[in-house]
């Protein structure tokens, strides 16, 4: 027979034990989305993720839910239905997923966390680790599941980034839901990574002043609590658009123009160097001809209706649309609609160093068009001035002193801007 007193003490402890099991919430981590390079990877995260301890909280794993392969997949509505669906069947509070992906010499890892109450994600973090260690990145998260879910939730919504051109700064404007103690501002030239800390703030703005004009930033918020990332907003994008300050004139452009011939450095060099002279020599516009076309577009130029271009960075030759694209760089691009050098290309047996040294070497005359978004080989972005060119001038040898008798003109083809030329001359 079981004394009074230990009976009791028996009782107490079924009852207790009881009351913890009925109030415990369950967590379900799914197995890591990666690509098939990071499965080794993948397997020790969720491991980690499987033996992560939270006050309150039974931990569970899954394979996979339903047929999701990506985070990306769980950006619509139809996801949260079929994750909804997911932890009514099974019984569990949150479900937890993450996403391996390849960065700058180690991983970058992003998780969102679901609540069958809130039918929604009520966090996101992001993490990045070496790739032999991991494992790290699971203690990190298990602080901050511990902090999200003991009521300590704080969500970062409503983020903007605005480029202000004429302070060239770009302002960052978030709410947030719950107290964080501060806020880190992240930002990368790439929407999905990797991102730099640029800032910890207190308060729910931050105008970045360290930008280059036209290229395109992406900005991630931080909310912070105890030190560790509690929740991150999805990237939003600004940029400020350059400005062409330069207003060149046409008559202090030609007077540069005082350069001799190239010396070509060996003989090779100079047998090709009269190789392209005498194929490029019958382009050459008459220097009568050309001395009035001048006098022309300066009139356009004094009254604001044309803009004089040079010094280009780069040339994109669009065969398709027998288009030029003339870049310079963080400021703007030129583009001209014309047949003339892919004929030329064609009659120099495509000879690109000839046709890219004429394009290169080349005056724009343009007016504004709006903006164009340029993408290079890495993948940055900028949104730089758009300028419809109305015609080049060029020579082979740069800002040559003969240039009136040595000049190359190309107009454009495209019969919008030809008659809105139509339309300044008669204002």
């Amino acid at each position: 027979m079981i004394p009074l007193l230990k009976k009791i003490t028996y009782s107490c402890i079924c009852v207790f034990f009881s009351v913890s099991m009925l109030n415990a919430k369950t967590l379900t981590v799914v197995f890591p989305f990666c690509p098939e390079d990071l499965a080794d990877q993948s397997a020790i995260l969720f491991e980690s993720l499987k033996n992560m301890t939270i006050e309150g909280i039974s931990t569970d794993s899954i394979q996979k839910v339903s047929s999701f392969n990506s985070m990306l997949e769980l950006n619509d509505d139809s996801s949260r239905l079929a994750i909804k669906k997911f932890s009514n069947k099974r019984k569990t509070d949150y479900v937890l997923f993450s996403e391996l992906s390849h960065s700058v010499g180690q991983i970058s890892i992003e998780y969102k966390l679901y609540s069958r109450e809130n039918n929604n994600f009520i966090a996101t973090s992001f993490d990045r680790a070496l790739y032999n260690s991991i494992h790290l990145s699971a203690k990190t998260l298990e602080k901050q599941l511990s902090l999200i879910l003991q009521t300590k939730i704080i969500k970062i919504s409503n983020v903007i980034a605005l480029g202000d051109s004429s302070s060239n700064q770009i302002t960052v404007n978030f709410e947030v839901y719950g107290n964080s103690s501060s806020y880190c501002i992240l930002r990368s030239l790439l929407k999905e990574g990797p991102y730099d800390a640029i800032a910890t703030i207190s308060t729910a703005t931050y105008t970045d002043t360290d930008v280059w004009p036209g290229i395109v930033y992406w900005y991630k918020v931080q909310a912070l609590q105890d030190g560790f990332a509690i929740d991150s907003s999805t990237p939003v994008s600004a940029y400020c658009t350059p400005v062409n300050r330069e207003n060149l004139d046409l008559d202090k452009v030609l007077s540069q123009y005082k350069k001799p011939e190239e010396k070509p450095q060996d003989e090779e060099q100079k047998a090709l160097m009269k190789e392209h002279i005498a194929m490029i020599k019958p382009h050459y516009m008459n220097s009568v001809k050309l001395r009035i076309m001048m006098q022309v577009v300066k009139s356009y130029i004094s009254r604001g209706q044309l803009t004089v271009l040079k010094d280009f960075d780069t040339i994109i030759m669009d065969t398709e649309n027998n288009a030029i694209y003339f870049i310079k760089k963080n400021n703007y691009v030129v583009k001209l609609e014309t047949k003339k050098p892919f004929e030329l290309l064609k009659t120099c047996s495509y000879d690109m160093e000839l046709v890219q040294k004429l394009l290169l070497n080349a005056i724009a005359f343009g007016v504004q068009d709006g903006i164009i978004e340029i993408t290079d080989d890495e993948g940055y972005t900028a949104q730089l001035p758009l300028y419809q060119s109305i015609g080049i001038a060029t020579t082979y040898f740069k800002e040559y002193k003969n240039w009136a008798g040595n000049t190359i003109l190309w107009s454009t083809s495209n019969k919008e801007i030809k008659t809105k030329m139509k339309e300044y001359s008669n204002q």
